[in-house]
């Protein structure tokens, strides 16, 4: 169970660059540059996540989950291994 922090490329960017590398198990979390261009429909199975605070004045995709700190918190503490992209 890894979750994937993704902040220096775009969602499609980062799935085109990591074919394989994303478990059934994993998640997302996307800040920053990832949350530029977002596609309309998921590409992916795995859960996608934002930060509320980051994201208030955006609107999102239906498959991207907004999270609060508390949210988050949890989030992390459920994922025993984290990766900053």
């Amino acid at each position: 169970m890894i979750l994937h922090w993704i902040r220096q490329t775009s969602l499609q960017q980062w799935l085109q660059q990591q074919p394989t590398l994303p478990g059934a198990d994993d998640a997302l979390l996307l800040t920053d540059a990832a949350l530029q261009q977002l596609p309309a429909t998921t590409p992916t199975s795995l859960p996608v996540y934002a930060l509320a605070e980051e994201t208030s004045a955006l609107s999102l995709p239906d498959y991207v989950q907004r999270i609060d700190d508390a949210q988050w918190l949890r989030l992390v503490l459920n994922y025993p291994q984290q990766i900053t992209w």
